[in-house]
C-alpha cells in the first residue's frame, strides 16, 4: 500500500486554534469577574430535591462527553496507523500532545494551588456552594474522608463538581486535539503525478473534511450541553425575581462558550477548507489540459463524478455545523429543555 503524507508546513495550522485558546484565557482573566458576587439569600432553603436533578443533568453530560471525546480520540489515533510517512505521524502525535496539555493546564495549575478559583466562581462562588452545598455525597460524612476521585472536603459536592470538571479538561483535550490532527490529515497527498490518482486522493480529502467538520459541530455541541448542566446546576433553587436576573447571567455566560467554540471549530476548519479548495482548483487547471477531457463538458462531469464540483447543500451544512455550538447556547437558555 502507498504510504501517503502531510507536508509538516501544514501542521502549523494548529497555531491558529491555540490563538484562540490564548485569546479567550486573556479575555476571561481581564475583563470577567473572577469571582461574582452574588447573594446566597436568593436561594430556597431545604430544597435537596432540586439539587439532585442537577446533579443527574451535570453527572449525565460529562458521561456523554467523555465517551464522545474519547470516540474521537481513538479514530485520530487510527487516522494515524494508517500507512502514512513517519514525519507526519510524529507531527500528528505532537499537535495531539500540544493540545492535550493546554486543556489540562488548568487542572495542572488547580494541583499546585488547590485554592484557585474555579470556574464556577465566575457565576457566583458563594452562590454555587450555598446550593450544592445541600447536597451530600455516599461515605462523605466528615470532610477528611475519601470517595473515588480523592477527598470530600467541606463540601462533598463541590469536590464532585471540581472532579468531574477535572476529568472533563482530560477528555476535552484528547477530543478537541484529536478534531484538530483528524482536520490537518485531511491534507494528504499521494507520491502518485497522476491525474486519476490526484482525482482519488483529492475526493478522499474533502470527504474526511466533511466528516471532520460535523464531527467538531457534534463534540463542541455536546460541550456546550455540558457546560449548561453545571451552570444551570443550582438555578432552580433560585427564588423571586432573583431567578430571571441570575438566568440571564447564564444565558449570556452561555452564549460566550458557544461563540468561543464555534471560532475554535472555524479556526482550524477554514484553513484546510481553503487549502483543498484551491487544491480542487488546480486538479481543474489539470484536467483541462487532459488529453481525454478537452471538452468543458467532460471534464465537468469527470468533477461531479469524482465528488468535487459545487454542491448548495453543502454549504448550508457546513454553515450549520460552524454554529451548532451557538445554537446549542441558545437552546441551553431554556430551563425546560435543560
Amino acid at each position: 500500500m502507498e504510504t501517503r503524507f502531510v507536508p509538516a508546513r501544514f501542521f502549523l495550522i494548529a497555531i491558529v486554534p491555540i490563538i484562540i485558546f490564548a485569546q479567550e484565557a486573556v479575555i476571561s482573566g481581564q475583563f470577567l469577574s473572577a469571582d461574582l458576587q452574588v447573594p446566597v439569600g436568593i436561594l430556597q432553603e431545604d430544597r435537596i430535591i432540586l439539587e439532585t436533578a442537577g446533579r443527574f443533568r451535570f453527572l449525565g453530560a460529562t458521561w456523554f462527553f467523555a465517551a464522545l471525546a474519547g470516540l474521537v480520540f481513538a479514530l485520530a489515533v487510527r487516522d494515524l496507523c494508517q500507512p502514512l510517512r513517519k514525519e507526519t505521524r510524529l507531527a500528528g502525535a505532537l499537535v495531539l500532545l500540544v493540545i492535550f496539555l493546554l486543556a489540562i493546564s488548568p487542572t495542572i495549575n488547580y494541583m499546585q494551588e488547590p485554592d484557585a478559583l474555579r470556574n464556577y466562581h465566575k457565576l457566583g462562588g458563594d452562590l454555587f456552594e450555598a446550593a450544592l452545598g445541600q447536597g451530600t455525597l455516599p461515605g462523605c460524612t466528615v470532610p477528611t474522608d475519601r470517595w473515588l476521585l480523592g477527598v470530600c472536603g467541606d463540601v462533598p459536592v463541590i469536590s464532585l463538581l471540581n472532579r468531574m470538571m477535572d476529568v472533563t479538561n482530560v477528555f476535552a483535550g484528547l477530543g478537541v486535539g484529536g478534531l484538530i490532527v483528524g482536520m490537518i490529515l485531511c491534507l494528504q497527498e499521494c507520491a502518485d503525478t497522476k491525474l486519476e490518482a490526484k482525482a482519488v486522493q483529492l475526493e478522499r480529502n474533502v470527504l474526511r473534511m466533511r466528516r471532520q467538520l460535523y464531527l467538531s459541530g457534534l463534540v463542541l455541541s455536546v460541550g456546550i450541553f455540558f457546560a449548561t448542566t453545571w451552570m444551570r446546576w443550582p438555578l432552580p433553587m433560585v427564588v423571586g425575581d432573583a431567578s430571571d436576573a441570575y438566568d440571564a447571567v447564564i444565558a449570556a455566560s452561555l452564549l460566550y462558550t458557544g461563540l468561543y467554540f464555534s471560532l475554535l471549530i472555524l479556526s482550524f476548519y477554514l484553513p484546510v477548507a481553503i487549502i483543498l479548495d484551491s487544491r480542487k482548483k488546480a486538479l481543474a487547471e489539470m484536467a483541462a489540459g487532459h488529453d481525454t477531457l478537452t471538452e468543458h463538458k467532460d471534464r465537468e462531469e469527470w468533477l461531479k463524478s469524482r465528488g468535487l464540483h459545487a454542491d448548495p447543500t453543502d454549504f448550508l451544512k457546513a454553515g450549520f455545523a460552524l454554529v451548532a455550538p451557538i445554537l446549542a447556547a441558545y437552546a441551553g437558555s431554556f430551563p425546560t429543555l435543560f
